[in-house]
């Protein structure tokens, strides 16, 4: 008989505290209270010459990437962004990018 084990989509050793934003794990990191200090969440991983999300470990090229994966994953909707020609507002310096470069070239 088939289970959620036979394919991957159930893991027992999952922990479920890697997605959760209130808890830093052995980060021992303040919650971040400016957009930047999702950078305090970036941390260089010289074997795989990458950068990673001290959070779950995902790597990135580039610590922007890490910083924006930080900001959309693992603390999402924790800063606004109000665009400045339309007042819209959106929640990620991703999202305002891309916004930016769509609707305002």
């Amino acid at each position: 008989e088939e289970s959620y084990d036979d394919y991957g989509q159930y893991d027992q050793s999952y922990d479920s505290t890697m997605m959760d934003p209130n808890i830093a794990g052995d980060n021992n990191k303040e919650l971040p209270t400016t957009p930047e200090d999702l950078f305090l969440y970036v941390r260089r991983n010289t074997e795989l010459d990458r950068d990673e999300c001290s959070l779950c470990g995902k790597t990135f090229r580039g610590r922007v990437a890490v910083r924006n994966h930080v900001e959309s994953i693992h603390f999402p909707g924790t800063f606004i962004y109000e665009c400045s020609r339309c007042e819209k507002k959106l929640m990620s310096q991703s999202a305002m990018n891309y916004h930016m470069s769509v609707h305002h070239k």
